[in-house]
């Protein structure tokens, strides 16, 4: 991990702006490729407001679910803290959004049912199925998160329990980061929040040119800003950046 300005004016130079927690695999093969890496998180993951009480409580009643969704490693994180501390052994149908949140659940020895092609909510809700007896949906995300899945799940009959997990906040404290001494090619965006905190955090000017983003809601953000996409990665977790990069390298 690059933590001092770049000596090595001959390899790229890419920071990564997930949790150090998140970020260990991805910055270490990244470094095998060849690249430069400075890690400069501009999240941090959280309690919700209710210090996850409404999680806990539901998942007391796991049994009356029939599919519980789970829309990231972190709500992943969140969920199994939860469930060991209660100590629930049998689990309904689970559904994720993205292959890293699979992993994540592969990892604690839980199974998901049903994982799209195409790693976003949209993906999830074109081939999520309509309810038959039992309509009870476990959504656990984080604040703030997208409207869209509830919606229209609901729309399509489910009766969802919304539970906020977790929260991304801006780091109390953080290495500074300025552009003229790292000299850094490029930057990763692997959230909206990531894009909204690095400008509070270090200004539009500390910027890279190239900006890679994770996936579509990420690249709306950065669009939002009156910033251009370099790179989408495909698909839209640590493998597609990954694979993102190493093709910048050819």
């Amino acid at each position: 991990m690059c933590s001092t300005p770049n000596a090595d004016n001959t390899k790229p130079t890419v920071v990564i702006t997930r949790t150090h927690s998140q970020s260990k695999e991805l910055i270490k093969e990244l470094i095998d490729l060849g690249f430069n890496v400075i890690s400069r998180p501009t999240i941090e993951i959280a309690l919700p407001d209710d210090q996850g009480a409404s999680l806990r409580n539901a998942i007391r009643s796991l049994s009356n679910y029939e599919w519980v969704i789970l829309t990231s490693s972190n709500g992943v994180t969140e969920f199994v803290k939860a469930v060991n501390k209660i100590g629930i052994q049998e689990f309904p149908k689970i559904a994720v959004i993205g292959s890293s949140t699979e992993r994540a659940l592969n990892n604690v020895g839980i199974r998901v049912s049903l994982r799209p092609n195409k790693q976003i909510a949209e993906g999830l809700l074109e081939v999520f199925p309509s309810p038959e007896a039992n309509n009870k949906v476990l959504l656990p995300v984080a604040t703030n998160s997208r409207e869209l899945l509830p919606r229209v799940l609901k729309e399509k009959g489910w009766n969802v329990d919304l539970i906020h997990s977790y929260k991304t906040i801006k780091p109390k404290h953080f290495q500074p980061f300025d552009l003229h001494d790292y000299n850094a090619d490029y930057i990763v965006f692997t959230s909206p929040s990531t894009v909204v905190n690095f400008i509070e955090m270090y200004g539009k000017e500390n910027l890279p040119k190239k900006l890679i983003s994770i996936g579509p809601v990420t690249s709306e953000e950065i669009k939002r800003r009156n910033l251009s996409v370099y790179r989408e990665s495909n698909p839209h977790d640590s493998t597609g950046i990954i694979q993102c990069l190493r093709d910048l390298l050819n």
